[in-house]
This record gives C-alpha cells, sequence and structure tokens, in this order.
C-alpha cells in the first residue's frame, strides 16, 4: 500500500485497530499481515501512525492497545451518559427487586446497541446481548423500546433486514401486531416481553432519554415469567422510577 491514501488506507488502518482489540495476547506484525493478506511493509505503514498517535504500543510479543483507546472509552461514555451512576442505579435497582437489571444504550439510529452494563441477581442467568444491531430486538423488551422510538425509515429498514425472526412460539412475527404493541408501548412508556426472546425469561423496560429528548437507552429487568405475573406493578414501578432516575442523572 506505499502511496496508497483516502477510504481503503483509513478501513485497513482500522482493521488493524480491530484485529489487535480482538487478540487476547499481543498481535505481532507477521499475523496482521496474514489476516490482512497483505505485505508485511504495507502493515508496518499502517501500524506507525496507530503507534505515534498512542492508539498502539508495540511491546516484546506483538502490538497491544494503548492509552488512548481509553481515552476515546471515557469520551464515549460520557457521550452515551454510561457512567458510575449508571452501574449505582443498577445495583440499587438490583437490590430493590431482586431481579437482573440491565442498562442499554443505543446510538445511531437508535437501533445499533452501543454498550451494555448488567447487574446480574443471584443466581440467575444473564441476557446475552450484543454491540451492534440485535436481530432480537422486536422479541426484547428493551428491543422494543428502541423500536417504538425509532423513525419510520429505521423501522422499515428492520422489517427488510433482519425481519421479524421467530426465537420462540411466542415471537411476534407479524408487522402489523409488532406496529400495535409499538403503539402501546408509546403510550404507556414500558415494554414488556415474556418468553418472546428465550424460552423461561420475561423482561420489563423504560426508555431514558437524552438532553434533547430522544431515547438514548433503557432500562429492562429480567424475571422469571411466573415473577412478571405476580408482582408486575411493583417491577413495573421500580423500572419506570430506575429509568427517570437515569434520564436525569445524563440531563444533569
Amino acid at each position: 500500500m506505499p502511496g496508497q491514501t483516502g477510504p481503503r488506507a483509513a478501513d485497513r488502518t482500522l482493521e488493524v485497530l480491530e484485529l489487535v482489540a480482538e487478540g487476547t495476547d499481543p498481535v505481532s506484525a507477521k499475523a496482521l499481515a496474514r489476516s490482512l493478506d497483505c505485505a508485511l511493509s504495507t502493515v508496518y505503514t499502517l501500524l506507525t501512525p496507530l503507534t505515534e498517535r498512542g492508539y498502539l504500543v508495540r511491546t516484546e510479543g506483538g502490538y497491544v492497545l494503548g492509552y488512548r483507546v481509553s481515552a476515546l472509552h471515557r469520551s464515549f461514555q460520557k457521550q452515551t451518559g454510561l457512567n458510575d451512576g449508571i452501574d449505582g442505579l443498577l445495583v440499587r435497582l438490583r437490590h430493590t427487586t431482586r431481579a437482573s437489571a440491565n442498562y442499554v444504550a443505543y446510538q445511531g439510529d437508535g437501533l445499533v446497541i452501543a454498550d451494555v452494563r448488567t447487574v446480574a441477581a443471584q443466581g440467575r442467568r444473564r441476557t446475552d446481548l450484543g454491540i451492534g444491531v440485535d436481530p432480537r430486538s422486536h422479541a426484547y423488551a428493551h428491543g422494543k423500546i428502541a423500536l417504538a422510538a425509532a423513525g419510520p425509515a429505521a423501522r422499515r429498514r428492520y422489517l427488510e433486514e433482519p425481519g421479524l425472526r421467530p426465537f420462540t412460539p411466542r415471537t411476534i412475527v407479524s408487522a402489523a401486531r409488532l406496529d400495535e404493541e409499538l403503539r402501546r408501548i408509546r403510550r404507556s412508556g414500558i415494554a414488556v416481553d415474556v418468553e418472546e426472546a428465550q424460552p423461561g425469561l420475561a423482561c420489563l423496560a423504560a426508555p431514558v432519554l437524552g438532553e434533547d429528548g430522544t431515547v438514548v437507552g433503557s432500562v429492562a429487568l429480567s424475571v422469571s415469567p411466573s415473577q412478571l405475573r405476580s408482582h408486575r406493578a411493583q417491577l413495573t414501578a421500580s423500572v419506570r422510577r430506575a429509568a427517570n432516575e437515569a434520564t436525569q442523572a445524563i440531563c444533569r
């Protein structure tokens, strides 16, 4: 790539950063060259600005993430409201409800999961949420919050890809039924799913607002279906109160 500039060079530089971030051990330049299927000289050209700017550090075993990455992460947390206050809020919510408490931050058009914080209840399994567009958004309560807040174009893109896939017999797979569910969520401010994403799992979620009033995240509780049936009013009040508290913390 000597002499190559522009989007392709930037794209390959980011590929190098991502490959090093994915490694559990230092990654050598030769390993990067194999992964990128390019010359070793090209890899060193890509590594130079990353190391000079502190995004990567060269060690005896290879390259690892540098100090600038943590600075980016702190800025990311500030922009998405993911601070120590959110963590404390989840601990209090779990203590009050004895249920797994989650904070899910959204980005972009609202359907991209930017980060997830979880405080799991004793002995209760944690939901497996990844970063990016979750194809189970229509099945999870936190995803329904995002879909309810998203614009028509974003919802249409979701219906087209990944689409309304069934994950359990209870998953909503009808666009008309989902639209009705999203209208109800916008009216009530609470989303619920009962074994729609996973058998034996029920969730409640409430939206968290940013300074401009848009939905930037949600607070959610993961419980058993029987716990939801017997304590729905208390759980709903708790998750709504926690979401309001998170909104205040972000807008403070």
